[in-house]
């Protein structure tokens, strides 16, 4: 496995949050002594695993939003739904693989899901209604 530089990576990772995320999830949202904590989890997964080529970013959204699903989650699951939407995945496409998790994850964790998911479709229309 390649070497990789901390500062990197925490670099590397907050670029990517900042675009993934569309600008609406604070970097730094957590204090002593849990932020080397937090740095470690952003550098590794934001900075590192994200960022490996043999699965694109777009199928790595996908996923993480079908694990969050399956887990009943939904307070992560906006800024996710935000990514895939960033990678192209269409809102239908999203509310599908909702759909089919339903039967992988149960009723109350798709029901969770897909009113986090009009939620974050609200917002990021919201945040792109003069994009043209």
């Amino acid at each position: 496995m390649a070497e990789h530089n901390y500062d990197e990576l925490l670099e590397k990772a907050k670029e990517w949050r900042e675009w993934y995320y569309d600008g609406t999830v604070n970097m730094n949202p957590v204090t002593e002594p849990v932020q080397d904590a937090f740095e470690l989890i952003n550098a590794t997964l934001f900075g590192h695993i994200y960022q490996r080529p043999t699965l694109d970013g777009k199928t790595r959204s996908i996923c993480t939003i079908a694990a969050l699903v399956a887990r009943d989650k939904p307070n992560q699951l906006g800024g996710h739904i935000t990514g895939a939407l960033n990678y192209g995945w269409t809102k239908e496409q999203i509310l599908e693989l909702i759909t089919q998790m339903l039967f992988y994850g149960g009723y109350p964790a798709a029901v969770n899901a897909m009113n986090a998911a009009a939620k974050a479709f609200e917002e990021y229309d919201a945040r792109h209604a003069n994009d043209d």
